[in-house]
């Protein structure tokens, strides 16, 4: 009995022992689970080997999960090459490095819910801030109302130009596709946002895609008429989202949440040096989730219609914007707002404006800017105001809660074509789902 207790005990240390050395060598059940640069093999967080980028992509290329991409330079794939990015690839940049697709090339980035492709800083978790990085690009031919226009990127060796004349054109596929820590400064200007679509047309495929912690603005969409499908932008330092310079395309399932920092979470503009150009930016927006900081004396905006941006805007929820949820400054603007031709519907306004009631209260109203608010509170437009939505935690910053309550949310008519019509609710999420369409994918670090 003494020999069959020593052999139990010793037995018992040693499974105590095994448990205990698998711990130290990293445990883990999935890739979430390891670092940044990390993979889950065999139960075990291991470090992928890297490679670093120094040269850019001059002929068709494929990036795969067993590395980890480094970026050491402003990193342009050349026409008419292809870079190929396998489900759960991490790519990595360093101080103001970045990835442009050149108009003419194609970046084909294709994730997976529960293996998505990551652009984030080349610093340790825990040391990651906005702008540690760039960002990304991808550039097209489809048109666009300035001329000439470039990004903001010094080369003489690469043509930057953005725009043409197909509004089909295909610049690659984003699809579970996650950008962290970019939006920094490239020669002493900012050049990309967290993530720039510039003259992308309708052939182009943007879906499943987070921006976060961008130090410029989360996404930025410039002419063209890509559409968008399930995108998120959270913490980015200046407007979610940037729809300018010509954009006539559409947007559904739009979810953002600011940071102290941010500005507007969706701006709707045409072209600042001549806001009658054309084609002109018309955006056709449904279905979005915008919670502000949720702060007094702030100075963010819900949505954000300037120099002659104009369109609709339907399906929404906002919440947490001090200032206002929405405005329309300068003439151009305002003459569309007068013409019928900006639209607001089918929107819940809660806890918006300094007293939680100003849903259009005027901020820097420019003169023969819109005044007449009153057009977007008739009933027949589908408006709520003041009714909460029952988000069970819309300012955590780390864990945000999509999924509201049926409470003013629900009783909408069915988005148009080419919308999801499904999509009968205000919001981007289903007040009748369990899980949000961001799970498995999306993450909120805070550094």
């Amino acid at each position: 009995m003494r020999h069959n207790l020593f052999v139990s005990i010793s037995l018992l240390v040693l499974s105590q022992s095994a448990c205990t050395l698998l711990v130290d060598f990293n445990e883990c059940e999935s890739d979430a689970d390891c670092s940044a640069t990390g993979a889950c093999i065999d139960a075990i967080c291991q470090e992928a080997p890297r490679v670093n980028i120094t040269d850019h992509i001059v002929e068709d290329t494929t990036w795969t999960a067993n590395r980890v991409y480094v970026l050491e330079n402003m990193t342009f794939i050349v026409p008419p090459a292809t870079l190929t990015i396998e489900p759960g690839t991490t790519i990595l940049g360093r101080r103001r490095t970045g990835l442009v697709s050149l108009a003419g090339a194609k970046l084909v980035a294709e994730g997976e819910r529960d293996r998505p492709i990551v652009f984030t800083s080349d610093k340790p978790k825990g040391q990651r801030l906005a702008g540690d990085w760039a960002g990304m690009a991808m550039v097209g031919r489809a048109r666009v109302n300035r001329d000439p226009f470039n990004l903001r990127i010094v080369t003489d060796v690469f043509d930057t130009a953005v725009g043409g004349e197909d509004d089909t054109w295909n610049c690659g596929t984003l699809k579970y596709v996650r950008i962290e820590f970019g939006g920094a400064e490239v020669d002493g200007q900012k050049a990309l946002k967290g993530l720039t679509l510039a003259g992308c047309g309708s052939e182009t495929k943007v879906e499943y895609v987070q921006t976060h912690f961008s130090d410029d603005d989360g996404v930025g969409v410039f002419g063209g008429t890509v559409d968008l499908r399930y995108i998120v932008s959270t913490r980015a330092r200046d407007d979610a989202f940037d729809f300018d310079t010509g954009w006539r395309g559409t947007a559904q399932f739009l979810a953002v949440q600011q940071d102290i920092l941010g500005i507007e979470a969706i701006e709707i503009e045409n072209l600042s040096e001549e806001p009658t150009a054309e084609p002109q930016t018309n955006a056709q927006i449904y279905n979005f989730t915008l919670i502000g900081a949720n702060r007094e004396g702030d100075r963010q905006l819900g949505i954000y219609y300037k120099l002659g941006g104009l369109g609709t805007v339907s399906h929404g929820l906002v919440t947490g914007y001090k200032t206002t949820g929405f405005h329309v400054e300068g003439p151009e603007s305002a003459q569309h707002a007068t013409d019928g031709n900006i639209n607001l519907r089918n929107t819940l306004f809660y806890n918006v404006g300094e007293r939680g009631t100003g849903y259009f209260e005027l901020v820097d109203q420019n003169e023969g800017g819109f005044t007449d608010y009153s057009v977007f509170e008739d009933a027949a437009l589908g408006n709520v105001f003041g009714v909460d939505p029952g988000l069970p935690d819309p300012f955590n910053l780390s864990d945000p809660s999509w999924i509201p309550s049926s409470s003013g949310t629900t009783g909408v008519d069915a988005p148009p074509a080419p919308f999801d019509p499904t999509a009968v609710y205000r919001g981007a999420f289903s007040p009748s789902s369990n899980t949000p369409w961001t799970e498995g994918w999306t993450s909120y670090p805070l550094n």
